[in-house]
């Protein structure tokens, strides 16, 4: 019963922390967006702001962080699932 709480506790912090990084990805994704039409020649990729590549580097870590947290979020109950199926030698 104890597993089965922690695995319970896992996939619900797992989930919230990817919600968050969702929320800074398309944050981020919706502020290039509007940067992009205000700069000159920013939607040709001819000039940028600071603004600008920040926004496109939050997009960028953020999306790195959420394959990550996502990754861990499913293959850590999986991998808890399989160890738990196996026949204990004690």
């Amino acid at each position: 019963m104890q597993r089965r709480k922690a695995l319970i506790a896992w996939i619900v912090g797992v989930g919230l922390i990817a919600l968050v990084l969702a929320g800074v990805l398309v944050s981020a994704a919706i502020t290039a967006a509007i940067l992009v039409d205000r700069v000159p020649g920013g939607d040709a990729g001819l000039a940028s702001t600071p603004a600008l590549d920040g926004a496109y580097a939050t997009m960028t870590w953020s999306l790195a962080a959420l394959v990550v947290v996502a990754a861990l979020g499913v293959s850590v109950p999986l991998i808890a699932r399989r160890v738990s199926r196996r026949p204990s030698f004690r």
